[in-house]
């Protein structure tokens, strides 16, 4: 077996056509997502439709991917990945369209279960696709090559954010009208994606031995996946999509705040994930997903007790850095541990144990902030704990297949 690149530069200077048009196609995702994450649960609250809608908006994005990642997983694995990446890119520009024009808690619910059908769609193909066009010594690499390029994306999304706060600032009540051209931006740069996407070779139709569709020769293994990730997304989706809008609420401060943080939190975890791979070498794959996920856990607690607005801001690009970090790892991990000819399905099912309990906790969510404003992260700090000891108590003993044989955890 070829050892693997010592380093992400060396790592990218070999990647074949398909594993870099992947990685364009990926990184331009991030940026609507970004902008989204930021503007969208403040400009609904600009709007008067408050901060459940807010939470509601996401659960609906949520719910939708949920409802259709594993089907559309299962239909990629025995009919193409590529095609159903390509809808999905597609899917993602008629959204953020859709989302410029929404004003009324129809037309963004609407806009949003788009947005989730587009969110299953690229779930559940794109990790097997970036698999298939990387070898398993560099996988680990490529992955987080892959989350760096989308992290950049994603601040860019976030500074995009700035310039509805300081359109409203300067003196304009048309909030619709301050927040469309971003929105459209956001649109414009997800169709370089869907070009991206067109261009990619790997991904065909792939015969199956036996009848059934469902994922059974990797169905042990999933289902420890499925359970710890169902804890995680649990408690993630109390807060992280709505932490904007506790920003807002608790200090007052919107985009032209969390914009710029979000987007410094970005780029750091962006480099971080180029020294993933050198961890999960050092320290094995579970070793690393584990401290890293515990120690994000133990600065999420700290967040609302700190009073210091620029403390507040610190832990959490902290936070951010620690949790983020983790999921190159994770994606190779699960990538490496399946069987190869059920990968889209195994990344489906993952993903829908994450998206599911992220979407209905997510208006759960917004109900705590009405609460109690500190709440929600007391409950997410509880539920991270669990989440991470579950994830260790199943795969302590697991290893990936470059890992050293000694190496265990």
């Amino acid at each position: 077996m070829e050892p693997a690149p010592s380093t992400a530069t060396a790592a990218g200077r070999t990647l074949g056509r398909d594993a870099r048009l992947l990685l364009a196609a990926f990184a331009a995702i991030g940026a609507p997502i970004g902008l989204l994450s930021v503007a969208m649960p403040v400009y609904i609250q600009r709007l008067g439709l408050g901060p459940v809608l807010a939470g509601t908006v996401f659960t609906t994005i949520g719910l939708a991917a949920v409802a259709l990642v594993i089907p559309f997983g299962i239909l990629a694995d025995r009919y193409g990945r590529r095609r159903l990446f390509v809808v999905g890119a597609f899917l993602l520009i008629a959204s953020m369209a859709a989302i410029a024009f929404a004003e009324t808690p129809a037309v963004l619910l609407a806009a949003a279960a788009l947005l989730g059908v587009s969110e299953a769609l690229g779930f559940s193909t794109f990790n097997a696709l970036l698999a298939e066009a990387s070898d398993a010594p560099r996988r680990t690499t490529v992955f987080g090559l892959s989350f760096f390029f989308n992290g950049l994306a994603f601040a860019a999304g976030s500074l995009l954010a700035i310039v509805p706060d300081l359109t409203l600032a300067g003196g304009s009540s048309d909030v619709p009208g301050a927040y469309r051209p971003v929105f459209l931006i956001a649109a414009a740069v997800s169709a370089l994606g869907a070009v991206a996407a067109l261009l990619v070779r790997v991904g065909g139709p792939r015969p199956r031995e036996g009848k059934s569709l469902l994922p059974r020769r990797s169905a042990k293994i999933l289902g420890k996946f499925f359970a710890s990730n169902f804890i995680i997304g649990l408690g993630a989706g109390l807060i992280i999509p709505l932490f904007s809008l506790w920003f807002f609420l608790k200090f007052g401060l919107a985009e032209s705040t969390t914009g710029p943080l979000l987007a410094i939190s970005s780029v750091m975890v962006a480099v971080a994930y180029l020294a993933a791979p050198i961890l999960s070498r050092r320290f094995g794959m579970v070793r690393s997903i584990v401290v890293l996920q515990s120690c994000a856990t133990l600065v999420l607690f700290f967040i609302p007790i700190v009073t210091n607005i620029y403390l507040v801001g610190v832990l959490f690009v902290v936070r951010n850095l620690l949790m983020n970090m983790s999921w190159p790892v994770a994606s190779s991990f699960l990538m490496t541990v399946v069987d190869e000819s059920e990968r889209a399905s195994a990344s489906a099912v993952t993903g829908a144990a994450f998206r599911l309990p992220f979407a209905v906790s997510t208006t759960i969510g917004g109900f705590l902030l009405t609460v109690q404003l500190d709440l929600p992260f007391f409950v997410t700090t509880g539920l991270y704990a669990l989440g991470t000891a579950t994830f260790f108590a199943f795969f302590r003993n697991v290893k990936g297949s470059h890992e050293p044989a000694g190496r265990s955890l």
